[in-house]
């Protein structure tokens, strides 16, 4: 299937408002585990309690659900296809935040140099290993 390189107006339109609905529903999610489990704030933490694990995890777990999805399910599909556009840009955009690692980094670094290292090092990491993992992973279509 050749891949449309545009959507009709009304087409589109609905779309965005489809992304734009997953998209909050995945930030809403990586709000909430977020909050159930937070990086410390306090200026004299320990280090290792800067570094903010859950946002490590939903951006590893991210990674493998969308490697996951485009192997299996949406593999066919075009990168117009309304699925593909809620799941991958809208849903898993939202849940994702590499920008938010990047400002958590920010003060990991100012905390111990070997912490912000450690983050950026792991992230990236975790984040090519994930990818990796999810295309070995047999997919049965």
């Amino acid at each position: 299937m050749a891949p449309a390189l545009s959507l009709p107006p009304r087409r589109l339109a609905a779309v965005g408002a489809l992304v734009l609905i997953a998209g909050a529903a995945g930030t809403a999610l990586r709000d909430a585990v977020l909050t159930w489990w937070p990086a410390a704030s306090a200026p004299r933490a320990a280090w290792p309690t800067v570094i903010p694990w859950a946002l490590t995890v939903i951006n590893t777990l991210g990674v493998v659900v969308a490697v996951r999805l485009l192997r299996t399910v949406l593999r066919a599909h075009d990168p117009n296809n309304p699925w593909r556009l809620v799941w991958i840009t809208g849903f898993l955009g939202g849940f994702t935040s590499y920008s938010s690692l990047v400002a958590a980094w920010a003060v990991a670094w100012h905390r111990s140099v070997f912490a912000g290292l450690l983050e950026a090092g792991l992230t990236v990491a975790l984040g090519v290993l994930a990818a990796q993992a999810s295309l070995r992973w047999p997919s049965h279509q």
